[in-house]
């Protein structure tokens, strides 16, 4: 099977180069696209300018990514390669909603669109890329159903996701497809270096005994930073001796057993951080899938998030960790001292974490089933084009 995958570049930590890279797995032939516009970026850059640094950067990715002329800019790019590549390939394979491919005059290939979140439920969460103006927001909700509807099908990450464009969008069920989404290297898990092929991951566990709590997240408030300081202070009542490693805030973090480290380019140091800690725990306000989430079961800690998104879909609440409410730091602080009191119950649920990766979330199991669903979509059209013949 030839693929034209289209992807933007960077935008979904990482996501889309292991989507192409599972499809590849599968035997497929994939021409990756990054549906880049350098000039275009240019012009957001000069119009956000700011005094604060972080304001600039954050008021030109909203230009970039989420103005109604860089949706038009992309897709006009998108259509241009698939114009160009149509002739040596099968179908469109696209990760994200961030511009419609489908030229103008039409395309012989069908698109298969992957999807993580949609803007209404970006909105409804209040997350950092919510879409504010409102005539930008009915552009996007337009955009978003038409190209729902223009795809042969949908493929999302998550049953959240699932749920929204059903529900939020009117689109038919049978037209959407939950197909999940892995953990990659260098974490371990059961398809890198897990127990069924004898890696060193499978036998090494994290230190259950040390009371150290870890956050790894980008975010402050939207993370649910601010959540878990406040339950931090209740859980070293209980347990002096507790610690919290914090990863990722630009914003600087202090206090009482407080160890801020910023954020952490190399991937394998955040590994090795996981496996020095007894409990992860990030309260997030949203979440479309929450890759830290599924490395800290690959090094079998368990979970604390909140029945927000997909969180529920990642912890199974009270056997690979504990979903709150969200902003509820009392009943956060509970689980914690219940998990670091308990490190034989830390044991068991970050086990159960794992096993449950090696169930849902492997690349190949993603891998086969975005493949399952392409070669479907392959069949209905060759059976529509012979009806037409």
């Amino acid at each position: 099977m030839r693929i034209i995958g289209l992807s933007p570049k960077g935008v979904f930590s990482g996501f889309e180069t292991s989507f192409f890279g599972a499809l590849r797995a599968q035997g497929a032939e994939l021409e990756a696209v990054s549906i880049e516009s350098p000039a275009f970026k240019v012009l957001c850059t000069v119009a956000a300018v700011h005094p604060v640094k972080r304001t600039w950067g954050l008021r030109r990715d909203r230009l970039y990514f989420l103005s109604p002329e860089g949706f038009r800019i992309k897709s006009g790019m998108a259509a241009a390669a698939v114009g160009r590549l149509q002739g040596r390939h099968d179908l469109i394979y696209q990760v994200g909603s961030l511009w419609n491919p489908i030229p103008r005059q039409g395309t012989s290939l069908p698109l298969v669109l992957q999807v993580d979140y949609t803007t209404v439920l970006a909105n409804r969460r209040g997350a950092e890329w919510k879409v504010g103006n409102k005539r930008w927001l009915d552009f996007w909700l337009a955009a978003e159903r038409r190209l729902y509807e223009e795809a042969a099908i949908v493929l999302t990450t998550t049953e959240n996701a699932r749920r929204s464009i059903l529900d939020d969008y009117g689109i038919a069920p049978d037209h959407v497809v939950t197909v999940g989404a892995g953990v990659s290297p260098p974490y371990g898990g059961p398809e890198n270096g897990g127990p069924e092929n004898s890696g060193p991951e499978g036998c090494r566990f994290p230190d259950y005994d040390g009371r150290r709590i870890l956050f790894v997240g980008k975010g402050f408030k939207g993370k649910g930073l601010d959540t878990l300081l406040a339950a931090f202070q209740r859980v070293r009542e209980k347990i002096p001796g507790a610690r919290l490693t914090v990863v990722g805030p630009t914003q600087p973090v202090s206090g009482d057993h407080v160890d801020y480290l910023g954020r952490i380019a190399d991937r394998n140091a955040v590994r090795e951080l996981y496996y020095r800690h007894a409990v992860f725990a990030m309260p997030s306000l949203f979440e479309p899938l929450g890759q830290v989430f599924l490395e800290a079961m690959a090094c079998k800690l368990p979970c604390i998030g909140t029945t927000l998104d997909a969180m529920p879909e990642m912890i199974l609440d009270g056997r690979t960790g504990y979903t709150i409410e969200p902003g509820n730091a009392e009943m956060l602080a509970g689980h914690l001292v219940r998990l670091l009191e308990n490190p034989d119950l830390a044991r068991q649920m970050g086990t159960a974490g794992y096993e449950l990766l090696g169930e849902r979330f492997t690349w190949r199991t993603v891998g086969d089933a975005i493949m399952r669903e392409c070669r479907k979509t392959l069949t209905a059209e060759q059976r529509g084009q012979r009806k037409e013949a």
